[in-house]
């Protein structure tokens, strides 16, 4: 409930603030173009008028302004009190600036009386003071709503795109979230079950084998063999398809994960583990900010690197290096096998993979060859991407 009313809360401040910004936007635009073109005909009409019509020498130049300034008042006036900026149809739109742009116009007209420009004025004077009066509203009001639509219509958008992004980060996370739980169930099942109902058939074959005196020598052979066969499954396929859906000690964080990861490596295999105290600090079990998702493909990275030292090797040494600049995770992995030779057709199959499913988040993979001999693994994983 609590967190329901912040969000209208928050939905109720946003359209107040879009609201008063649109308003500003109208009134400021339109005053500043209204007080343009009025400030221009007050000198131009000053100018002409005391050089071509001798009886209007005497009006002064403060009085044409006054005039002006008058019309520009109650333009803004008018499209604030109508609350113009609230206006969405566009014969709406196209009414209120007539509406004001009549005001001002009848405005600027009398307060020409008001300030002594005209003292008898004829009535196509009137009229077409009235009317460039209008046309100064028109414009000036049209060019504000112009502006007010278009910052409308952009923020439309530019809203309505992060909404979209919003709703596919939240649709991602929700997808990460279900395969994290679908790798564990499947892991825990290879682990437990399949690996309990294996060890059982184990356990029956050798009762079986146990009593084979009266059998054949052939058949015992038999039956050795499928118990190896299936032993040997059990201790390495299912344990290895466990691993790699969710590897051991995920849960404790990336660093334990890494160790239990580099600990089963052949022993002819020297392996270093560098970690940052960056690192260290944010894949503490007791406060992780590390999600389960990014650990999953930070090992990823490792095990994709380690596959290739073994494929294509002989590698005698892995040296894996973790660290954190701006939130960034940097994933290093050097071996010394065999020098790399980039292959025209891009990066291994698997590589690829991997460079994919990091390109999601934001992230990116680089595999050149080492300094002398060997492969470098390097991948870059922005932290709170959330996505495996």
């Amino acid at each position: 409930m609590a967190s329901s009313s912040n969000d209208s809360a928050a939905v109720v401040a946003e359209r107040r603030h879009d609201d008063r910004q649109d308003r500003i936007v109208l009134l400021r635009g339109s005053a500043i173009i209204a007080l343009g073109y009025g400030v221009g005909a007050a000198l131009q009409s000053t100018y002409v008028y005391a050089n071509l019509v001798p009886a209007w020498e005497s009006v002064s130049l403060g009085s044409r302004l006054a005039a002006n300034a008058t019309a520009v008042v109650v333009l803004i006036a008018v499209l604030a009190a109508v609350q113009a900026h609230r206006a969405r149809p566009w014969w709406l739109k196209i009414l209120t600036v007539v509406g004001a742009a009549t005001a001002a116009g009848v405005a600027r007209y009398l307060a020409q009386l008001a300030f002594g420009v005209y003292e008898d004025p004829t009535e196509s004077t009137r009229d077409a003071e009235v009317l460039s009066g209008f046309l100064l509203g028109v414009i000036s009001a049209g060019i504000g709503m112009w502006a007010l639509t278009t910052r409308q219509m952009s923020r439309a958008r530019t809203r309505a795109a992060t909404r979209e992004a919003v709703h596919v980060e939240l649709a991602v996370k929700a997808l990460e979230q279900e395969e994290i739980r679908v790798r564990r169930a499947v892991a825990e099942g290879l682990h437990g079950t399949l690996q309990s109902k294996l060890i059982l058939v184990d356990a029956r074959l050798g009762e079986v084998l146990g009593r084979a005196d009266g059998l054949d020598a052939a058949d015992v052979e038999s039956l050795a063999w499928v118990r190896a066969e299936l032993d040997e499954a059990r201790e390495i396929d299912v344990r290895q398809m466990s691993r790699l859906l969710y590897p051991d000690r995920l849960e404790l964080g990336l660093v334990p994960a890494l160790r239990a990861l580099l600990g089963r490596l052949p022993a002819s295999i020297a392996t270093r583990l560098t970690v940052s105290d960056a690192v260290r600090s944010i894949d503490d079990p007791t406060c992780s900010r590390l999600t389960v998702s990014e650990r999953l493909l930070a090992v990823r990275v490792v095990e994709e690197a380690v596959s290739n030292a073994l494929k294509h090797g002989p590698a005698t040494s892995v040296a894996v290096t973790l660290d954190v600049v701006d939130d960034v995770l940097h994933v290093s992995v050097r071996n010394d096998g065999d020098l790399y030779v980039p292959a025209s057709a891009g990066l291994p199959s698997g590589t690829a993979r991997l460079d994919t499913r990091l390109s999601f988040v934001g992230g990116r993979l680089s595999l050149t060859p080492g300094t002398e001999k060997g492969a470098h693994l390097e991948a870059w994983l922005p932290l709170g991407a959330g996505l495996v």
